[in-house]
């Protein structure tokens, strides 16, 4: 290109001259009115400052559960922490507890135009369950005691009474749910033992009738000298006998059957304790005023210069000869200030300065 060709570009103004003469431009401008700028800069860093004070501050609380088990558990039935937890959030945890505690609290108001399936979501969010010291995870055979495990209930709430409370009723509804699981299977489990039990007697008073009945019958063939139909009887006899055994051996077993049944009563967590051993009661909250002070004087200087920054460019008044060249106009002349200016001026005096109506300055401008 020729030389003529690049005469544009060297006369373009380097774009950070061109900023840093910007400005300038608006802070000259916002010089002018400073009132303006100093109250924009006050509502701004006071609506943020009150806005963070005012804030709620979250704080959580905690319930800690002991899981235990008994002195019939089963060693080799380990449960991993994963399905431990899932245990607790699905099945000790059922939706219409939880929606009883949301009454209870009045949470979340706007339930009652979102439905249930809102305060339930919202409530999961709220509250946590954290598993450790989990040892039905890794179990040692050689090591002496019982498996056990921690379950944490954390709840976070702006109010530390309430969500204090809500951990506890959460810890409620968990040994609540297991107490009442167990009761369920703890009386399937006794049903069925009756019903075996009452099974076994039965055919094991049948199996007497029946061997009684068989005796007198060998007894009456030996009275008539029939041998052959006695042997063949007697052998009837041994089997019914061997029947009555085991009928009673059985009813042996069902009656102190704990160890037979023990793999089931571990299955169901009926041979499972559950028992609140720890609790964390968050503080009140409470505002630095040092914090929020440090926080207001660096809201307060950004806003004062964003103020700053947005009231001059937006002011579109002439101050200056830079602001009539933009207007395409030509300058005529400038006359600068000096030191002096004020001295004996009329507004120094008092003087009430002559204000021309509107119509006349709009005649003028004409």
């Amino acid at each position: 290109m020729s030389a003529n060709g690049d005469q544009w570009y060297e006369s373009e103004q380097p774009t950070r001259a061109g900023l840093v003469a910007e400005l300038q431009r608006i802070r000259r401008r916002a010089q002018v009115r400073p009132i303006p700028v100093i109250l924009v800069a006050a509502l701004v860093t006071a609506g943020i400052v009150r806005k963070m004070a005012i804030k709620p501050v979250i704080v959580e609380a905690e319930v800690v559960l002991a899981l235990a088990e008994g002195s019939m558990a089963n060693r080799h039935s380990g449960l991993p922490v994963d399905q431990l937890r899932a245990y607790v959030t699905q099945v000790l945890l059922p939706d219409q507890q939880l929606l009883k505690l949301v009454e209870k609290y009045n949470l979340f108001p706007l339930r009652k135009k979102a439905g249930p399936e809102y305060a339930l979501e919202q409530l999961h969010d709220q509250y946590s369950v954290n598993i450790w010291k989990n040892s039905f995870a890794f179990y040692d055979e050689d090591e002496s005691g019982a498996k056990s495990a921690r379950i944490g209930i954390t709840v976070r709430d702006t109010n530390p009474d309430r969500a204090l409370d809500l951990a506890h009723d959460l810890a409620g509804v968990i040994m609540a749910t297991a107490a009442g699981l167990r009761q369920q299977r703890s009386d399937a489990l006794t049903g069925q033992v009756a019903m075996l039990r009452s099974a076994t007697a039965d055919e094991l008073d049948k199996l007497t009738f029946d061997v009684s009945h068989k005796q007198a019958a060998i007894d009456q063939a030996r009275g008539r000298g029939q041998t052959d139909l006695a042997a063949i009887l007697r052998i009837d006899l041994a089997a019914l006998q061997q029947d009555q055994r085991r009928r009673e051996e059985r009813l042996v077993r069902i009656a102190a059957s704990s160890e037979a049944l023990a793999g089931e009563i571990t299955a169901a967590g009926l041979d499972m304790s559950l028992s609140v051993v720890d609790e964390s009661r968050p503080e009140r909250p409470t505002h630095n005023d040092l914090v929020l002070a440090m926080i207001a004087a660096v809201i307060g200087t950004f806003s004062l210069i964003s103020s700053a920054l947005i009231l001059g460019a937006f002011d579109s008044r002439v101050h200056e000869a830079d602001d009539v060249a933009r207007l395409g106009l030509p300058v005529l002349g400038h006359v600068p200030g000096f030191a002096g200016d004020n001295v004996g001026s009329m507004r120094t005096r008092s003087a009430a300065l002559a204000r021309v109506p509107s119509f006349q300055r709009w005649r003028f401008h004409q």
